[in-house]
């Protein structure tokens, strides 16, 4: 069993040893994403927030997700994230068309929407960001909401709609 042990270990060792070692970013990259900052997200089945009691919810829909999240920067205020993918282990080419919508953005009782429209060419995920240049004051809260239809050729039943919302706050 030492054997063995010492065998293996010699693997990885010899393995790690030849690895390639990355230089760091530069620190005008650096700095720029310190500014950056997640203040609210959203990950779901597309069917849990698509509700319409008149369609009933295709076998495919249910393999479709939302990411979603919020960003902060004091520069440039507040960035919406969208994306639809599938994962990799519940369908393996979505074949995604388009993407299109508005994201809102709800702070201190003032809404700011935006517009949105992304098209691929059968990509196995969809996104975009949308910057809302919505910007606060540290401790605000508010609540982002996403609303929009996608297309693809082996998902959704050739289309479907989502409606997200989630909680957002201004470090």
């Amino acid at each position: 069993m030492k054997k063995i042990l010492s065998f293996f270990m010699a693997i990885v060792l010899s393995c790690s040893l030849v690895t390639t070692a990355f230089a760091a970013e530069s620190s005008d990259t650096t700095n720029k994403n310190a500014n950056v900052q997640i203040i609210g997200k959203y990950d779901g089945p597309l069917s849990n927030v698509m509700k319409s009691s008149r369609t009933a919810l295709s076998s495919n829909l249910v393999n479709v997700r939302v990411n979603s999240y919020a960003t902060y920067d004091k520069n440039d205020g507040i960035t919406v994230y969208v994306k639809l993918y599938t994962p990799w282990y519940e369908f393996a080419d979505p074949e995604f068309t388009s993407m299109s919508g508005s994201a809102s953005v709800n702070l201190r009782n003032d809404t700011t929407t935006k517009y949105f429209y992304e098209s691929e060419d059968g990509s196995n995920t969809i996104s975009t960001d949308i910057d809302t240049g919505v910007t606060g004051n540290s401790g605000d809260e508010g609540t982002v909401s996403v609303s929009g239809v996608a297309t693809a050729n082996n998902a959704l039943a050739g289309g479907g709609a989502f409606a997200i919302s989630y909680d957002i706050e201004i470090p």
